[in-house]
């Protein structure tokens, strides 16, 4: 049983210590559900789903039921890629209003200027793992140690999994501290667990094969958070070219307008400091990683994507989103739901051999609503349309 701290009284009536969430039975967590909603069945009632805990076993524990977040569909969008080849129509899970209408008319404007190219440029996984030495001799050692047991190493981490493979190895000093760093490509699954294993397994054998180690933390907590030296995943670039004709038409601005909008609003998030260089990108990202089944909490890396554009004619503006972290997978994780199974079969992303594929049609659609909000922007638009689709406001 896992305890709940519980205040002296609460809004149920519910004595202290008496809340519990028990481990093994998904009737009495219902129960708790109903005693925290103080009975009322109706609310109880939202919660159901037709997903089992079988169904959900390694996504999650302590298994009650499902929220739910609307589904919509959006494109068509015409892409021509590395990776990603066809035209479009890519669901979004999301409970902003406008989106969705955004993201498809930025679509229409690619679409309408000729399409979108993409490149997935590199992939690979980060895990590292630190040791403590005990002076600064020893830290020297232990360096010299690891890089000449490289391919050692090497062997170890392609050992712990069929889909894993080291295309990097690095070791860094800090303090009386040596760090080892692998990167490895993960097949078609994000690569999270993977890799930490494989370097768990590399710190047992550091740690076990010589006495210069006094301690090891495996792996280091660099996750789901911005680091910019520690990029990883997919380096995907979307790019189009915009005609004036189609951007006077559908986004009712210029081409001029949008170039100079794109150059000031990122000197204004440089100047404070953003490293998120964009206009909305990790709002598409977001609700394209839940139609997807992806890992969330990722966003806190992949939302770090840089806009740019410059003109090739007088009527022609280039525009491009580069997005040098992309951690999506096709197998694996969320993506075994029945649901996910059904989003990603909607773009051709469902199992092996199509992660790219999905990073670089992430990033496409991204790209379009990029486009799409820069216009409304340019328009004076943007306020405007959120009034009039985003209405679902609180009463009173």
């Amino acid at each position: 049983m896992i305890e709940i701290s519980a205040p002296a009284s609460t809004s149920h009536g519910v004595p202290p210590g008496e809340l519990r969430i028990d481990r093994y039975s998904h009737s009495a967590r219902i129960d708790t559900i109903r005693t925290l909603l103080g009975n009322k069945q109706h609310l109880v009632n939202h919660l159901d789903t037709t997903l089992s805990e079988d169904d959900v076993a390694g996504n999650i524990e302590n298994f009650v039921g499902a929220v739910p977040v609307p589904l919509a569909l959006c494109g068509p969008l015409r892409i021509s890629g590395s990776a990603a080849a066809g035209t479009f129509i890519a669901p979004m899970a999301t409970l902003e209003g406008a989106l969705a209408a955004s993201y498809s008319r930025g679509a229409k404007m690619i679409n309408e200027s000729g399409g979108c190219e993409t490149l997935t440029y590199d992939d690979y996984f980060l895990r590292s793992a630190q040791f403590q030495t005990g002076s600064l001799r020893e830290s020297g050692e232990l360096r010299r140690w690891i890089t000449a047991h490289r391919s050692t190493i090497t062997e170890i981490v392609r050992a712990t999994g069929n889909h894993i493979a080291v295309t990097d190895l690095a070791v860094d000093c800090l303090g009386s501290t040596v760090t080892i760093s692998i990167a490895c490509s993960t097949g078609d699954a994000m690569g999270s667990n993977m890799v930490s294993k494989a370097i768990a397994a590399v710190a047992r054998y550091v740690s076990q094969s010589n006495d210069l180690v006094h301690h090891a933390h495996f792996p280091l907590c660099e996750d789901k958070k911005n680091i910019p030296a520690r990029t990883k995943g997919k380096k995907v670039i979307a790019r189009t070219v915009l005609t004036a004709e189609v951007m006077q038409r559908l986004g009712r601005t210029t081409l001029h307008e949008l170039d100079d909008y794109i150059r000031d609003a990122k000197d204004m998030l440089a100047l404070n400091g953003a490293t998120s260089l964009n206009v909305h990108g990790v709002n598409g990202m977001a609700a394209l990683f839940q139609a997807f089944g992806q890992d969330m909490a990722y966003l806190g890396e992949c939302s770090q994507l840089i806009l740019s554009s410059r003109f090739i004619s007088e009527g022609e503006l280039e525009v491009t989103l580069t997005a040098p972290t992309i951690i999506v997978g096709t197998i694996g994780g969320g993506t075994g739901l029945s649901a996910y199974e059904a989003t990603l079969e909607m773009v051709g992303c469902y199992g092996d051999g199509k992660a790219a594929k999905l990073a670089e049609i992430i990033t496409a659609f991204m790209l379009a609503g990029e486009v799409s909000c820069l216009a409304a922007l340019c328009s004076d638009e943007f306020v405007a349309a959120h009034e009039t689709l985003g209405k679902n406001r609180p009463p009173g």
